[in-house]
């Protein structure tokens, strides 16, 4: 069995591997990869030249803006890149320029509804004032962002794709240093740093979509009627995936009232974070490949069945990789005080790899727009994960976390794969052909 596997891997592989396909992949990772990899290098550098309270200050502004990116993007986002296939240029556009009126008019409530209660969120979280407007405003330039690089992928432009991504990083960084380390703006370098590189892209995002003629003077009040519904279980995605993955530290603090238990199982989990990294570049060529695939008049099963194993094949192999590397970082790269997250490691590493083969599921229920199985889920998922959290962090602390989060995508795993089974049958069939 093990021997059949490997010629499907390597047969899925070669078919897989011509050189334009090869090259549009290696952009979209290492794209992704480069910029992850340098945001995770400037951990240090940021560690060093701020205080706790600035860090952790800087930490509540970014997590605003990550909680906050489902109820502006509302789902616009993967339902851009379906409706790119489904749609002929003219009616995508009337789409896409009727839809893109809901993340703005979004972002506007939003700084309304923080400047109603500035008193409330000043005395809960010490936000500075300033941070009312800037967190909904950022939100929407990054919303932007990524819906100008989904529409360049969806082109195939992978160089274009390159410059975008690593372009507005590289700018964030050389602002930062230079407002930070030159200037001593402190704090207040970061986030101009953060705000100038978006609204740079938020500008150009405009222009790209101005010059495809993505953007018309036609609206159709159906679209945004239909994207309102269609938002509903997309936010709850995006929410169930924030509350899996990031409410870890929470409990810990919840449970244990220790910042040093919380700040050992972060360093665990940033490290295998490189796993849904690597992921999320992968899909970026592989979901609009199975868009593509399942659009066509006569489904291509053998090539979805293809991407699967090239897609799943390497998630497998670069978590094994993962997870033979990291006792080398915990040796080398950090204190001893950090030793106890190794475990913690290990197994949030297996839970992101039963998710990344859980999120290549969700490509199918994306593009029939199902909303009510991702609803089902999202909200699954999220009273399995505050369950496992309720049960193991509050007895196993850090561990104990650790452990839920595995124990979470796994079980989200075989739940997904349960109720989308009809859908991936002609898949697993395909697959199972080419075993034999």
């Amino acid at each position: 069995m093990h021997v059949q596997l490997t010629k499907s891997f390597t047969k899925g592989l070669s078919k897989f591997g011509s050189s334009a396909e090869l090259r549009s992949v290696a952009v979209y990772t290492f794209s992704n990869f480069f910029s992850k990899g340098i945001s995770f290098i400037l951990l240090f550098y940021f560690a060093r030249v701020f205080s706790e309270s600035d860090f952790g200050m800087l930490n509540l502004f970014s997590n605003g803006i990550l909680l906050l990116m489902p109820f502006v993007s509302m789902g616009i986002l993967q339902s851009a890149s379906t409706e790119f296939f489904k749609k002929d240029k003219k009616e995508f556009s009337i789409f896409f320029s009727s839809t893109l009126i809901m993340p703005v008019v979004m972002a506007m409530l939003i700084v309304g509804l923080f400047f109603i209660f500035r008193h409330q969120l000043q005395q809960w979280y010490s936000f500075p004032t300033v941070f009312i407007v800037l967190i909904p405003v950022i939100t929407l330039f990054s919303f932007l962002n990524e819906h100008v690089i989904n529409m360049i992928r969806n082109n195939n432009e992978p160089a274009k794709y390159f410059f975008v991504n690593t372009g507005r990083l590289l700018g964030e960084i050389a602002l930062a240093v230079f407002l930070i380390s030159t200037l001593n703006m402190g704090w207040e370098g970061r986030v101009a740093g953060i705000f100038i590189s978006y609204l740079v892209i938020a500008i150009y995002a405009f222009y790209y979509f101005k010059k495809h003629s993505y953007i018309t003077a036609v609206f159709h009040k159906k679209y945004i009627k239909e994207e309102l519904v269609y938002s509903v279980p997309i936010i709850v995605m995006q929410l169930a995936i924030f509350f899996m993955s990031a409410s870890g530290g929470y409990f810990i603090k919840h449970f244990t009232n220790n910042y040093a238990a919380v700040g050992v199982f972060s360093v665990a989990a940033a490290l295998a974070s490189v796993i849904p990294v690597l992921a999320s570049a992968l899909t970026q060529y592989v979901y609009p490949k199975i868009y593509g695939m399942l659009s066509a008049p006569k489904v291509n099963y053998n090539g979805i069945c293809r991407l699967f194993v090239f897609y799943t094949g390497a998630m497998l192999l670069f978590t094994i990789t993962v997870i033979s590397c990291v006792p080398l970082v915990y040796s080398y790269a950090l204190k001893p005080s950090y030793s106890d997250g190794l475990s913690y490691c290990y197994l949030i590493c297996i839970g992101y790899f039963f998710w990344s083969v859980t999120y290549f599921f969700y490509a199918f229920m994306l593009y029939h727009k199902q909303k009510r199985k991702i609803l089902l889920i999202s909200v699954i998922s999220i009273i399995v994960s505050v369950s496992m959290h309720l049960l193991f962090t509050k007895k196993f602390g850090g561990y104990g976390a650790a452990l839920s989060i595995c124990g979470t995508y796994l079980l989200v795993l075989i739940i997904a794969t349960a109720i989308v089974y009809k859908q991936l049958l002609p898949v697993f069939k395909t697959f199972s052909s080419n075993l034999n």
